[in-house]
């Protein structure tokens, strides 16, 4: 029942933000986290994972078992001169067995931890999958219009250009010229529109639902956040949400699990062991008989490769500890990337509104001069392709900044503080967000696993975007 709740209340959903005339990216977000199959599927692990942990602490209990056996002996054996069949009914609970299910129990724990890293980082990727086809769409609409606009001036100055030349004044080379930048025009505009209509397609395929270039206009809402913090500040809060890095973390305590495991193969197993037999192979006509032992076993393996298991476990432990400070590299690398890209677009955005600014004037003022005979054809001609680079560049420049900034929320903030719809629509797009900003978790995939650390002392560790927690 909760399941087809569930699913109603995501299609009311995803069928209110169509009904807008224009999305933004949280909003494109989740979206896609409603019906993504990856995120199903990843459910389906957890679910795995935590019956795993399940079966670890099953294996503290007692284990029973029945045995039944038949003889068939010669004639006067004297060693069975009883019942033919004998059962056997055992109930046998270990002791001690020197950290061997401990370790399983941890392991187990460790690996529905990263199970649950792997949905946090599932559900990281396609956010940051969701940013880049937004942008990219954002980038490709910019430039039609640049485009749109472009042709439509060339074809206006080509129609000027044919009346003078009609009127003896311009000769048939401007003529040509101008058709030339028109049919090249015209050829990047079917370039860029196809780019367009590409970008629109990875979001239908990402948010599940047919998406319109109107919908994808940007608006003040559409502008990422702008981060007061420093780079300090930021590293660590990336470092301190980043899925990929609990995922690493996870990792290191399965490797320590089995390097616990593997040491507990030196160490012998004491247990307690109560059996009831029916039958007896001696006596005939015996009633049952109780039995108790208290025992001890051990499994070395073949020669020394218990302790080749040992060093093997520890090699691994080490690789567990690289591979986090590898992918710590990374994510600062991302970030700072991130951060001087979002910067450089900014001041490229607001020069390159400045330089349009004067493009503009200055292809007014040569289209005035060349028809007072003061400037070229081809100086006109270079202005008005000036002027569409310049629209180009700017289109670049607004898709960067954006891809950047919102990329930072998501890396630095997490997804759910940057679904923080409610927020950031009634602050403003320019809210700031600092290290000590938090957004209302949504209702996420949660293992809350329990730890007995000794007599009278129990503690809950659980997996919350992407941290572990006490």
């Amino acid at each position: 029942m909760s399941r087809y709740l569930l699913i109603g209340l995501s299609l009311a959903f995803v069928a209110s933000v169509s009904a807008n005339a224009a999305v933004y990216p949280p909003s494109l977000i989740r979206e896609a986290l409603l019906q993504h199959p990856a995120l199903r599927a990843q459910a389906e692990l957890k679910e795995s994972a935590q019956a795993v942990v399940e079966g670890a602490k099953w294996q503290f209990w007692p284990t029973p078992s029945l045995g039944v056996e038949g003889v068939n002996t010669s004639a006067g054996d004297p060693n069975y001169r009883g019942d033919s069949t004998v059962t056997t009914l055992r109930l046998q609970q270990p002791l001690w067995t020197g950290g061997r299910l401990s370790g399983n129990l941890y392991k187990a724990e460790a690996q529905a931890l990263a199970v649950l890293a792997d949905v946090e980082i599932t559900r990281q990727q396609l956010a940051l999958r969701v940013i880049q086809a937004w942008s990219e769409a954002i980038a490709a609409g910019k430039k039609v219009v640049a485009y749109q606009q472009s042709r439509d001036a060339h074809a206006r100055l080509l129609g000027v250009v044919e009346r003078r030349t009609k009127d003896g004044v311009s000769a048939q080379a401007d003529i040509d010229l101008a058709r030339s930048r028109l049919d090249g025009t015209e050829a990047d505009l079917a370039t860029t529109r196809a780019q367009l209509n590409t970008a629109v397609e990875k979001l239908r395929l990402l948010v599940g639902r047919p998406l319109t270039t109107t919908e994808l206009e940007p608006s003040a809402r559409s502008l990422p956040p702008v981060f007061a913090d420093s780079l300090d500040v930021l590293l660590a809060a990336a470092r301190e949400q980043s899925p990929l890095l609990a995922k690493a973390r996870a990792q290191g305590k399965i490797a320590e699990s089995d390097v616990d495991v593997a040491r507990a193969s030196l160490s012998p197993e004491v247990f307690v062991r109560a059996e009831r037999q029916y039958g007896n192979y001696s006596a005939p006509g015996q009633g049952p008989q109780n039995r108790v032992y208290i025992g001890l076993s051990t499994a070395f393996g073949g020669g020394f490769s218990s302790l080749s298991g040992i060093e093997a476990a520890r090699a691994r432990q080490r690789a567990a500890q690289e591979d986090l400070q590898s992918q710590q590299l990374v994510l600062e690398e991302q970030v700072q990337s991130d951060v001087i890209l979002a910067q450089t677009a900014a001041q490229r955005r607001i020069s390159i509104e400045r330089a349009g600014r004067s493009a503009t004037d200055v292809s007014a003022s040569y289209e005035r001069q060349f028809l007072a005979g003061r400037k070229q054809w081809q100086d006109l001609m270079n202005a008005a392709r000036e002027q569409t680079q310049n629209d180009l560049q700017l289109a670049d420049a607004i898709a960067s900044q954006q891809l950047a900034g919102w990329r930072l929320a998501i890396l630095t903030r997490g997804v759910d503080a940057t679904l923080d719809l409610k927020s950031h629509s009634s602050s403003g797009p320019h809210e700031k967000l600092g290290a000590d900003s938090r957004a209302p978790e949504l209702p996420l995939p949660e293992l809350k696993l329990s730890r007995n650390l000794g007599p009278g002392k129990t503690t809950v560790l659980a997996l919350r975007n992407g941290k572990l927690r006490p």
